[in-house]
């Protein structure tokens, strides 16, 4: 699991390292550059070319060696490796989402291509809501498979103490986050990209409340959950 996750990242950060050697010498300093733009495709939101070219390859190595060591850490690490599958799915779809980001805002910042164009240029917020709509459903169709670990998953108190709340829990999730992956993914061809988008957002996050809440519901008519009263604190 570790290793291929270490391979795949290396595909993706290579690139991303290399592209911004690349432009070094293309982004003159005390200038700012586009690093986010809004649903109209109106570019909000400006960094240096320090910001450009190195942040994005930072944290994506930063992410890829934290979930390397993660598994080794785990003091359910056999748990968090029958849930490999799920695992990389998260690890690598980090990664495509990352190295696409980064590609676009470097190549802006460069004159190689035009985002606040929208009739000519990419129109990267469609592309965004199809890149993570894909996303939520392949992590979806295999979220249920997940088994009780400390670092990934629906993590809360209830899921923590009761297995089956984790068992139910997670097949709720990974349901949930199909659909709205789903969704998501029709929003953006048939719908405007920002509708897609709200979809996106507000599936998300009821999503994840429901998840929560549910996680709580079965906990309690859990009849072999995990509970701590008082004589056993002492």
């Amino acid at each position: 699991m570790t290793t291929k996750g270490i391979i795949i990242s290396a595909l993706f950060i290579i690139p991303m390292f290399a592209l911004s050697f690349w432009a070094m010498g293309q982004l003159p300093e005390g200038e700012k550059f586009a690093t986010h733009w809004n649903a109209q495709g109106v570019a909000d939101g400006f960094s240096d070319a320090g910001t450009v070219l190195w942040m994005l390859p930072a944290m994506a190595l930063g992410i890829s060696v934290l979930l390397a060591i993660v598994p080794f850490l785990d003091p359910r690490r056999s748990n968090l490796i029958r849930s490999s599958m799920a695992y990389l799915v998260a690890w690598i779809g980090t990664m495509v989402v990352l190295g696409f980001v980064h590609f676009m805002i470097v190549l802006n910042a460069t004159g190689h291509i035009n985002l606040s164009d929208v009739t000519s240029g990419p129109d990267v917020s469609k592309i965004m809501a199809i890149m993570i709509g894909i996303f939520l459903i392949a992590l979806g169709a295999v979220f249920g498979k997940i088994r009780p670990n400390w670092f990934l998953g629906v993590r809360t108190p209830w899921t923590l103490s009761s297995d089956a709340s984790w068992d139910k829990t997670h097949r709720l999730a990974g349901k949930l986050f199909l659909v709205t992956g789903l969704f998501t993914v029709t929003g953006v061809l048939v719908l405007a990209p920002e509708l897609a988008l709200m979809i996106l957002v507000f599936g998300s996050l009821c999503s994840t409340l429901i998840a929560v809440v549910y996680s709580w519901w079965v906990w309690k008519n859990d009849p072999v959950r995990e509970t701590l009263v008082p004589e056993e604190a002492d």
